[in-house]
């Protein structure tokens, strides 16, 4: 599997059919549905959370840790958290240390602290009025490119009509 900022493919359809891992894939980490995983480097300081949602059991590359959270956290609600959260930002910003790239290792996310509410109800409530909006921004986006294809397809046919009557006219 491929855990990218998009989200976790597999890797066939994220590389359009061409599978990029080899067929010697020992040490691979392997990702249990339900698990997270993201890549442990970051050119900008933003790393992507994803949550195994698509197979029984993938594999991911050694760059990418995998965990879990247990029945007091709600995985969805700790999802967003550290995709969108103030204070992840702020602590991944503080992970990096010169260079280019910013390094966030399962041991150092360990030592992060979240503000959260204790009720996983709540922790649910939330995360899915976050997925209910998330869905509905994605409904409009897909509205609004069908939209627009629709307007450019009519600016071609009328620039063709237009190009028809033009050549008559001249004629």
């Amino acid at each position: 599997m491929t855990s990218s900022r998009k989200g976790i493919f597999l890797q066939t359809e994220y590389f359009a059919g061409n599978q990029i891992a080899s067929d010697d894939n020992t040490g691979y980490n392997i990702v249990p549905y339900g698990y997270f995983t993201y890549r442990h480097m970051s050119d900008d300081e933003i790393f992507h959370f994803n949550i195994n949602d698509i197979v029984e059991n993938g594999i991911v590359s050694t760059l990418y840790p995998v965990f879990t959270t247990d029945e007091n956290l709600d995985s969805r609600y700790l999802q967003y958290q550290l995709n969108y959260g103030y204070e992840f930002a702020k602590f991944a910003i503080l992970q990096k240390q010169g260079g280019s790239r910013t390094y966030m290792y399962l041991n150092k996310l360990k030592q992060l602290y979240l503000t959260m509410p204790k009720s996983v109800e709540e922790q649910n409530a939330i995360s899915a009025f976050f997925m209910s909006l998330d869905n509905l921004i994605t409904l409009h986006q897909c509205e609004f490119q069908i939209v627009s294809k629709r307007r450019k397809a009519r600016l071609r046919r009328r620039a063709f009509e237009f190009t028809v009557i033009f050549a008559l006219i001249v004629l």
